[in-house]
């Protein structure tokens, strides 16, 4: 179990003489975290008393008839999605003693059926027991309200924790909802003498089905935005925070949605007093010994650098730079890199696509639905990351070829390349589209080419200068 030292530190705990606050800190926190809320703002638990509570209960329908008007709020609603399942109300364990009182049920089941909440289960705990009730199917499913459907000491959490998991966690929450929504479905269903009847209800209840579809696939849009803009944002930060150095380290790696490294190592050289030439030369003056990721990178660089440059003369050097590479042509150096970056990806595609497609399919049937549905992982991507990992240490050593020897290691590796193309397309071609990476490795410097030199200046605004 992931949180089994959690749970065992829960089980541990001695609540003699407690007050409630004790219960909620030490027993009712850590239990919600383990059940998968709070982690993640589509998963908040809305605790009595905050700002952002969103629910004053007033006049519940037991009391609707009351003269005297009452303000209500359950002490913690676990959510879904904003989406209210269950509630829980803490007790003092120095006062409130096991088996609860009815007075507490009663008050539960007033808040569960409340239109407000409309939570189907009730938990009630006073840190040394807990026991669960099912407000919603003493209403709809003549069960008994009064007798638990699950009950568990702080002592046994462990021993009981799938039966607690399997109900109110946030993965499997909906389980018995389905089981009993099938219930109720088959108790409607036979109350008809027309036998068509069943066949039209499904209809009738599933006429919001594309309706629900629809909200669930823009939320995910929205999640995924929100998953990419934060990562953004971290990296930012993150850049923001390293010397020069590190960030010239990290212009070894692949380019980069949003700022690349070498955005941030020009405007770190220019604001630590370095002249604009001597940026220019820091990354250009080796370009052509470069490897690929590298002088991509140095592009972006030397490209924000002449957005920024307010020196006529560097502005001339750098527009003479585009002018030569703009067309994307690699020298024999970059060629090969390129063709081993090319060869690597296909080999580890065609040896290991199939093989991590099944063990993620494994590992993500059981994984969060934050996992599953939120940019998950692909074979595709992990192979994409680790090719990208190894590839750094395949260059240094070409530096100590002759271009004889680079020029026939070029040849050796694009026949490889050509003798595997058939069983590489016909792996591609079982790889679904939305698994691809942006950055497709397999099309780095064919023909001794790379498009992304052309793009940068266009993407950038700058190729419109250089006529």
């Amino acid at each position: 179990m992931e949180h089994l030292d959690i749970l065992r530190q829960l089980e541990r705990l001695n609540f003699e003489g407690k007050a409630e606050a004790f219960v909620e800190s030490k027993f009712l926190t850590p239990l919600l975290e383990c059940l998968g809320y709070e982690t993640h703002r589509d998963y908040e638990v809305i605790r009595h008393g905050d700002e952002s509570s969103s629910f004053k209960l007033r006049h519940p329908p037991v009391e609707r008839g009351a003269e005297k008007v009452k303000s209500y709020s359950p002490d913690y609603v676990p959510t879904i999605r904003k989406k209210m399942f269950w509630i829980v109300e803490a007790k003092s364990p120095r006062h409130v003693k096991y088996p609860f009182n009815d007075r507490f049920l009663v008050q539960g089941l007033q808040y569960c059926v409340h239109p407000e909440i409309q939570a189907k289960y009730l938990l009630i705990t006073n840190g040394e027991h807990s026991a669960v009730y099912d407000a919603h199917g003493s209403v709809f499913l003549d069960k008994e309200f009064y007798e638990p459907i699950l009950k568990f000491r702080n002592n046994e959490i462990c021993e009981k924790w799938s039966e607690i998991y399997n109900l109110l966690s946030v993965e499997t929450l909906r389980t018995k909802i389905e089981a009993d929504l099938k219930s109720m479905y088959n108790k409607l269903a036979q109350s008809s003498l027309d036998k068509s009847y069943p066949r039209r209800l499904l209809h009738t209840i599933g006429t919001d089905a594309r309706h629900n579809e629809e909200a669930i696939e823009e939320h995910l849009r929205s999640l995924y935005s929100q998953q990419f803009q934060s990562e953004i944002a971290f990296r930012d930060e993150h850049f923001n925070s390293l010397s020069r150095g590190n960030l010239l380290a990290l212009m070894n790696s692949p380019e980069v949605w949003g700022k690349s490294p070498s955005y941030y190592y020009v405007d770190r050289a220019l604001s630590d007093g370095f002249t604009e030439r001597d940026v220019f030369n820091t990354l250009y003056h080796d370009f052509d010994r470069q490897p690929i990721f590298r002088r991509i990178q140095s592009w972006i660089g030397i490209v924000h650098l002449y957005r920024r440059a307010k020196d006529n003369g560097v502005k001339e050097e750098l527009k003479t730079a585009f002018r030569a590479n703009r067309d994307g042509a690699l020298p024999l150096i970059v060629q090969v890199d390129c063709v081993n970056l090319r060869l690597a990806y296909k080999l580890a595609l065609i040896t290991f696509h199939d093989p991590l497609s099944e063990r993620l399919r494994v590992t993500l049937s059981s994984a969060p639905e934050i996992v599953r549905f939120v940019r998950p992982p692909t074979a595709v991507s992990e192979i994409h990351f680790a090719v990208t990992e190894s590839h750094r240490e395949s260059f240094p050593p070409l530096l100590h070829l002759t271009d004889h020897e680079l020029e026939a290691l070029l040849q050796k590796q694009e026949k490889i390349e050509a003798s595997i193309e058939p069983i590489f397309k016909e792996t591609r071609a079982k790889v679904p589209m939305g698994d691809w990476p942006l950055t497709g490795y397999e099309y780095y410097g064919l023909g001794g080419h790379h498009y992304a030199f052309k793009n940068i200046l266009r993407n950038l605004k700058v190729d419109e200068e250089l006529g």
